[in-house]
């Protein structure tokens, strides 16, 4: 008898073993997406409960600011107990007191949010002095995922204006100001192409933004990237946006768009629901870092920069009052070598200068303090620099120009910061006219007043570096404010170390240009133009732009506006000091 082989049963084994891998592999699979949908609600769920402790330091924040402006110049007893009577339902003895029942904020299907304040203490044993610190404590719970936001505050007197307290602004300087007219274009905004920002932004109206920026002429627009807004430490900035927010989707004529005060319902402006702002900025991502911001609805209050109030303490007449003056015909301080006698007297001096001349400075001087005022229409007071090393002016107890000012070489017209004339300016100045740098290299260590226009262009700003610590440029202005063509085709950036605020436009170009301002820009208008990356000179045109901007960091931005805390630690001489209560942010942790 012959014996067949048959192979059906090796098939069936294979059959078998095939049913076993794929229902392996399928179990694997399931098991994998069921665990990453997982991850990624827990995800989800983490930042929802980040999102909503914010809501509850933002809420205390803006409980105290509001309840606590009428407190102002009350007696100290009084300040405590109306202070006390504000807290009492948050209030608690230490951070492991549990919540008091009037301390839940939401208790909904979007969370559970809770807050408390403790460790209420004074910042100084002086009884003048009201500042104090306090904790707040905000722990919200999204689907059984708790986290909690700790915040030191300080409750008092402002040392600095609010303004100096974001990176950007834009606001209505008419806000419990006399004689000030409000307009309907107060508080707009307008970023334009890839400008970087980190730090809290505050626009009091409408916020523009664009993947675009301006150059050269009216129509002439960029293809850049949407702007970025950055937290601290991989954190997501605060947007505080009372109005509403558009992005801009075709082209205009520049200077028509900017005019523009109704967007609502209006080509090619389209609104973006503040509750998913991230179309407004840049699709660009990077590893812990966060650049698009919160949106906070909420309206600070702020005290108006009574810059006309500073007059009087720079201004001083021919015949001094309570001090001897050094009265100065002649306008034209120079370098002269035979006059070293009397420049040794200036800096022990009040030296007061009428002149129907232009006033001159020509080379390094040190006045005590220095009053001036020209009575001639169309003079100037020129400050120049004979190229031949820095010329340092310095002004102890500050300086008043009666008129316009000009430093630096308004001919210049190239981009070569080393052939610029070089400034040291020390002290703080008020301007009672136009200001305007151009053609000029200056290190500053001055706060400035400037009731005029200031411009700044071809020229290059930094801070006077004393003892390893680079001071800085605090400018106010009632008038518009342009800061433009400087360092352009430049690959390193010019760091400035200064606020710029403005009654009027502030407007800030950094597409040809290449700044970094270290401290922050507030205005009535803020219109702010960047690129990214390199900017080449052309051999049929003056700008070659990089392609592929979208693709680039925020990092690779021409024009970085980068808030500095440094500004309200140590600032320049002159600031002014604003007497109303405010709440100043110590620091901020997550549990």
């Amino acid at each position: 008898m012959r014996k067949h082989l048959s192979e059906k049963g090796n098939t069936l084994i294979i059959v078998l073993l095939m049913i076993v891998i794929f229902t392996v592999a399928g179990l694997s699979l399931v098991s994998t997406t069921f665990n990453g949908v997982k991850k990624t609600g827990a995800r989800e769920t983490q930042i929802q409960s980040v999102e909503l402790a914010e809501k509850g330091i933002d809420y205390l924040s803006t409980l105290l600011e509001t309840k606590t402006q009428p407190l102002a110049g009350l007696p100290a007893k009084d300040f405590n107990d109306s202070l006390n009577i504000i807290i009492k339902d948050y209030k608690v003895d230490h951070a492991n007191t549990p919540f008091l029942s009037t301390a839940t904020l939401s208790n909904d299907a979007d969370g559970t949010l809770k807050v408390k304040i403790y460790n209420v203490k004074k910042v100084t044993s002086d009884p003048d002095d009201l500042s104090q610190t306090m904790t707040l404590h905000s722990q919200a719970t999204v689907n059984g995922k708790t986290k909690t936001l700790i915040s030191t505050i300080q409750l008092g007197a402002k040392q600095v204006p609010e303004a100096l307290n974001y990176a950007i602004g834009a606001y209505n300087p008419c806000k419990g100001k006399e004689g000030c007219t409000a307009r309907e274009d107060d508080g707009n905004m307008f970023l334009h192409g890839g400008v970087a920002i980190k730090g809290d932004l505050y626009v009091e109206r409408n916020l523009i933004t664009k993947n675009k920026g301006i150059v050269g002429t009216e129509n002439d627009w960029i293809p850049s990237d949407l702007p970025s807004v950055e937290g601290e430490n991989g954190k997501k900035a605060h947007l505080i946006l009372p109005g509403s927010l558009y992005k801009m989707t075709s082209d205009l004529k520049y200077s028509d768009h900017i005019k523009e005060k109704v967007f609502e319902n209006k080509s090619p402006y389209q609104r973006v629901n503040k509750e998913n702002v991230r179309n407004a900025f840049t699709s660009f991502t990077e590893v812990n870092k966060e650049y698009v911001p919160i949106v906070d609805t909420r309206n600070p209050g702020f005290a108006p920069i009574d810059i006309e109030g500073q007059r009087n303490k720079y201004y001083f007449p021919e015949l001094g009052n309570s001090f001897p003056v050094t009265n100065v015909k002649d306008g034209n301080f120079n370098n002269n070598p035979h006059k070293d006698h009397i420049r040794d007297q200036y800096a022990s001096s009040n030296v007061h200068v009428d002149s129907k001349n232009d006033i001159k400075f020509n080379g390094s001087f040190v006045f005590n303090r220095f009053s001036s005022r020209t009575y001639a229409e169309n003079r100037d007071i020129t400050i120049r620099n004979g190229k031949d090393g820095w010329s340092k002016l310095t002004f102890k107890q500050g300086a008043y120009f009666g008129g316009n000012v000009v430093i630096g070489d308004k001919s210049t017209s190239h981009y070569n910061y080393n052939d610029y004339e070089q400034f040291e300016m020390d002290g703080p100045i008020f301007v009672d006219g136009d200001l305007t740098i151009w053609g000029s290299h200056i290190k500053f260590n001055s706060t400035i007043y400037v009731t005029g226009k200031t411009t700044i262009r071809y020229s290059r700003l930094q801070g006077i570096q004393n003892n390893n610590i680079e001071k800085s440029l605090v400018l106010f202005g009632k008038d518009s404010i342009l800061i433009a063509n400087n360092n352009v085709y430049g690959d390193t950036a010019n760091i400035i170390r200064g606020f710029f605020y403005s009654e009027e436009q502030m407007e800030i170009y950094g597409v040809g240009s290449n700044v970094e301002i270290q401290g922050g820009v507030f205005g009535r208008k803020v219109v702010l133009n960047a690129t990214k990356g390199q900017v080449k000179r052309g051999s049929t045109q003056p700008y070659l732009f990089d392609s592929g901007q979208a693709q680039m960091s925020p990092s690779r931005s021409r024009l970085k506006i980068i808030y500095n805390p440094e500004l309200i630690k140590n600032p320049p001489e002159g600031l002014p000091t604003v007497r109303d209560l405010s709440v100043s942010q110590l620091d901020r942790q997550l549990q």
